[in-house]
C-alpha cells in the first residue's frame, strides 16, 4: 500500500434517527453504535416452508424501550401494526401466512417482503414454524447491509415447491440491479453457470428454487450481488439431513455479506446429537486452503464448498482467506437422536464476536427444549454471564487449535443476556419431537473482507463541512479484466474499483459533537456531512469514520486546528483521472493499430510505457502534494509549509511524456492507413488531455501552508 492509503475494518458508527426509506440522511449526537445485528430498519424476507398454514412471526427485543412498527408487504402494506418492546422481555408479532406461503415460482418478481422499523435500535428475529417443520433466523438491518452474497442451503429431497433447495433476494433500494449466478439449474429454467439480471425496486423480492435433488442438488455456491445494497434469504423449504435420512424440515438463515466473513469460524456440537452436526465451509476467493482443527482439509475455489460430518465434538474451521461455515443439525432419525430435526445456523466468524448480547429464544410454547452454546475466550472460562451468573467452568470444553473453549447451556424460555471481558459467539437451538430451529444470537457485521476495492475514501472537513468521496475509477482501464502493465497502482494484483460510500460516523470518544449527513444511497461516490456543538459554549473535539462498501475508512478531524484552509481533494482527483484517461486513450489508439497493422504486438511497448508514467503520476498525486491550501491561520504553529515545486514539476513532466507516446502512436496508425476522421478524433483527444494536466496544475499551490499536514 502506498503512503496514506490504508485499508481497516470499521470498528464503531454512529446511526442516531435514521429514516431509510430510499436513502441514507440522518442527524445524530455523539453516542457509539456498533456495527451489528441491532438497527432502526430491517428489510427481510420469509421464504416457502413445507406445507400448511405456517406460523409466520417477527421477534422483537431491545435495550431500551422503543415503538417498533411492522409492515407488509414493504410496499402498499395490507397489514400495519405498532408494538412497544420493553427491555427484558420479547414481543412477538404475527404475520399474515401470505409473507412465507405466496410467492411465485417462476422467478418473477414479487412485493411480499416485510419492513420492520423504529426510532431506537431493535434486534429482530424471523420464525417460520409449522408443527414437524420450523426454523429462525437472524435479521440483518438496512445498514448491515452490503452487495456481495454467496448462497448456503443443503441438498434438496426434490426441485418441487415446498421441498426444493431455495432463495430469495430483495432490494433495500429502489432501482436495484441484482445478478445471480445459480450453482444448479433453477426451477424457472436458468442454466447454472450462467449469470442472470433481476431488476427490483424497494422492498421487491424474487424467490429462485432449484430444480435439482439429491446429493449435491442444492444452491449451495450461487453468486449473488447488486450494484446497490440487498438482502438474501437462504435454505430450503423441506429438506433431509444428510440426504435421504428422515425427518424432513424447512431450514433457513439470512445469509452474512461476503463483504463481512472472516478467516475462522468456531463450532460445538448441537444438543441431542451424539454422532455430531453436519458443517458447510464456503471459499470467498481462489485457492484457499481451508484446515480443520489444524489440519489440511481441502482448497477450494471461490463459491465452491465442501461438506464435513457428521462429525461430533468442539471444531476449529479457518483458512488463509475468507470462508463462511454453516451448521446443520441432523434429522431425528440420525444415530443417538431423541429430540429435533434439520435446522441451520451461520457460524458467525470469531473476528466478529461481541462482549455482550441480548437474545431470545423461538417458538411460543411450541418447543420443549431450548438451548445456548456459547463460544469462548479461555480466558472468561467461568467468568462469562448469561443472565448476571457466571457459566460455571466444568460445564466448558476446549476447541482444538484453537484458545477458545465451548459450552452448551440449557435455556428457559424468554429473553437472555450474555456478557463478558473478551468478545464471545452464541448460537440458540430449541428442540421438540421432529421439530428444531437454530440461529446465531447476534455479532458484529463489519466490512472486515475487504474485495476489488483497496482503496480508502477521501475524507476532507473545512468550517465544519465535510467530504466523503469514494469514486475513482476501476484499474481496468481497457475494460479487458487482466490487471495490463501500469494498471496495478497499488500493487495488490486485483482490480479495484471504489465500491462508494456505506457510512458515515462519529467515532466513539467524540464529544460536544452533532453530525449531519446529506440523505445518500450506500454505494454513492461523494455525500456531504455537516459537524456542529452540541452546546455551543463548550468546544467541541473527536473525528467522522467515513466507510466505504469494502471496510476501507478514512477520518476527519474535528476541532483537532484552528486553521481555515481549502481543500484540494477534488482537483487531485481530476489530476488523477486525467492521467487515468490517457492511459485508456493509449489503450484506445494501440487496439486500433493492431487492427489497421495487423500486428498483434503493435502499440504494446508504448502502453507499458504509459502505464508506467501514470504509476508515477498516481504517487505524486496521492504522496507529494497537498490536499489543502491554507488561506488564514490564527497560530501558525498548527501549520506546516508544502513546497510542491520539484512534485508539480515531475508531474507535468511525465503528462507531456505521456501525450508525446501517444501522439508517436497515432502517428503509427496514420501509417496503418486508419481513416483520417479517427486520426482527426484521438489527436483531438490528446491535446486535450494534455491542456487539462497543464490546468489542474495550475489549480495546486506552489507553495502553501496546510492545516492537514500539521494534524
Amino acid at each position: 500500500m502506498i503512503g496514506w492509503m490504508r485499508s481497516i475494518g470499521i470498528c464503531c458508527r454512529l446511526l442516531v434517527g435514521a429514516s431509510l426509506l430510499f436513502t441514507f440522511g440522518f442527524s445524530s449526537t455523539a453516542n457509539a453504535e456498533a456495527l451489528d445485528n441491532k438497527g432502526r430498519d430491517f428489510i427481510f424476507a420469509f421464504m416457502p416452508n413445507y406445507y400448511g398454514e405456517a406460523f409466520v412471526e417477527v421477534h422483537l427485543s431491545s435495550d431500551v424501550a422503543t415503538n417498533v412498527t411492522v409492515e407488509y408487504p414493504v410496499n402498499s402494506p395490507t397489514f400495519t401494526t405498532t408494538v412497544p418492546v420493553a427491555p427484558g422481555s420479547v414481543t412477538v408479532v404475527s404475520l399474515p401466512t401470505s409473507a412465507a406461503q405466496t410467492w411465485p415460482s417462476d422467478g418473477s418478481v414479487a412485493n411480499n417482503a416485510v419492513r420492520a422499523h423504529a426510532a431506537d435500535e431493535f434486534v429482530a428475529y424471523i420464525v417460520n414454524r409449522i408443527v414437524y417443520t420450523s426454523d429462525a433466523a437472524l435479521a440483518l438491518p438496512i445498514d448491515a447491509l452490503n452487495t456481495n452474497y454467496i448462497v448456503s442451503t443443503y441438498d434438496a429431497v426434490s426441485g418441487s415447491y415446498g421441498f426444493a433447495a431455495e432463495f430469495v433476494v430483495t432490494a433495500a433500494f429502489d432501482a436495484t440491479t441484482v445478478t445471480i449466478t445459480p450453482s444448479n439449474a433453477t426451477y424457472d429454467g436458468h442454466a447454472a453457470g450462467v449469470p442472470y439480471n433481476v431488476a427490483l425496486n424497494r422492498g421487491e423480492s424474487v424467490l429462485v428454487m432449484g430444480a435439482s435433488s439429491g446429493n449435491n442438488g442444492g444452491l449451495t455456491g450461487t453468486i449473488v450481488s447488486g450494484d446497490k445494497p440487498i438482502t438474501v434469504t437462504n435454505g430450503n423449504g423441506c429438506t433431509d439431513i444428510p440426504t435421504y435420512e428422515s425427518a424432513c424440515d424447512t431450514v433457513f438463515e439470512i445469509a452474512q455479506p461476503v463483504q463481512s466473513w472472516g478467516h475462522e469460524a468456531l463450532a460445538v456440537n448441537v444438543p441431542d446429537r451424539p454422532s455430531g452436526s453436519i458443517y458447510r465451509i464456503v471459499a470467498a476467493e481462489d485457492n484457499t486452503a481451508v484446515n480443520q482443527d489444524g489440519a489440511p482439509l481441502t482448497t477450494l475455489n471461490r463459491a465452491q464448498y465442501i461438506e464435513v460430518g457428521p462429525v461430533a465434538g468442539n471444531h476449529l474451521f479457518n483458512a488463509d482467506k475468507p470462508i463462511f461455515v454453516t451448521q446443520y443439525m441432523t434429522g431425528q432419525s440420525s444415530p443417538g437422536a431423541t429430540t429435533g430435526d434439520p435446522a441451520m445456523a451461520n457460524m458467525i466468524p470469531s473476528a466478529q464476536y461481541r462482549p455482550n448480547y441480548t437474545f431470545a429464544t423461538a417458538g411460543a410454547g411450541q418447543f420443549a427444549f431450548h438451548y445456548l452454546t456459547v463460544i469462548a475466550k479461555n480466558s472468561d472460562v467461568g467468568l462469562l454471564t448469561l443472565d448476571g451468573v457466571a457459566i460455571p467452568a466444568d460445564q466448558y470444553s476446549a476447541i482444538p487449535g484453537s484458545d477458545y473453549s465451548g459450552a452448551l447451556v440449557s435455556l428457559p424460555e424468554g429473553t437472555h443476556t450474555t456478557s463478558s471481558v473478551n468478545p464471545h459467539g452464541i448460537t440458540v437451538e430449541g428442540l421438540n419431537g421432529y421439530d428444531s430451529y437454530m440461529f446465531p444470537g447476534g455479532g458484529l457485521f463489519g466490512f472486515i473482507n475487504p474485495s476489488g476495492d483497496a482503496n480508502p475514501p477521501l475524507c476532507s472537513l473545512v468550517n465544519n463541512e465535510g467530504t466523503a468521496t469514494d469514486n475513482r475509477p476501476s484499474e481496468d482501464t481497457n475494460n479487458n479484466s487482466v490487471l495490463d502493465p501500469g494498471e496495478d497502482l497499488n500493487n495488490n494484483q486485483q482490480i479495484d474499483r471504489d465500491s462508494g460510500i456505506f457510512f458515515i460516523a462519529l467515532e466513539d470518544g467524540s464529544s460536544n459533537v452533532s453530525l449531519t449527513v446529506n440523505p445518500f444511497v450506500p454505494g454513492s461516490g461523494t455525500v456531504g456531512f455537516t459537524v456542529g456543538k452540541i452546546d455551543p459554549a463548550l468546544d467541541f473535539s473527536g473525528k467522522v469514520l467515513v466507510t466505504d462498501g469494502a471496510g476501507n475508512t478514512c477520518e476527519a478531524i474535528i476541532g483537532a486546528v484552528t486553521c481555515e484552509d481549502t481543500d484540494l481533494t477534488a482537483a487531485l482527483v481530476t489530476l488523477d483521472g486525467n492521467g487515468i484517461n490517457s492511459l485508456k486513450l493509449g489503450s484506445d489508439v494501440g487496439k486500433s493499430l493492431r487492427k489497421f497493422s495487423h500486428n498483434k504486438k503493435a502499440g504494446k511497448s508504448e502502453y507499458a510505457q504509459l502505464g508506467a508514467l501514470h504509476v508515477k503520476n498516481w504517487t505524486l498525486t496521492w504522496t507529494r502534494l497537498p490536499r489543502k491550501a491554507q488561506n488564514n491561520c490564527s497560530n501558525p504553529s498548527l501549520c506546516t509549509t508544502v513546497d510542491s515545486v520539484s512534485a508539480l514539476s515531475e508531474f507535468t513532466s511525465s503528462a507531456q511524456q505521456m501525450f508525446n507516446i501517444n501522439q508517436k502512436l497515432i502517428k503509427k496508425l496514420k501509417k496503418a492507413g486508419a481513416p483520417a476522421s479517427l486520426i482527426k478524433f484521438y489527436n483531438a483527444q490528446n491535446t486535450k488531455l494534455l491542456k487539462n494536466a497543464n490546468d489542474g496544475v495550475a489549480e495546486i499551490p506552489v507553495t502553501t501552508l496546510s492545516c492537514d499536514q500539521a494534524a
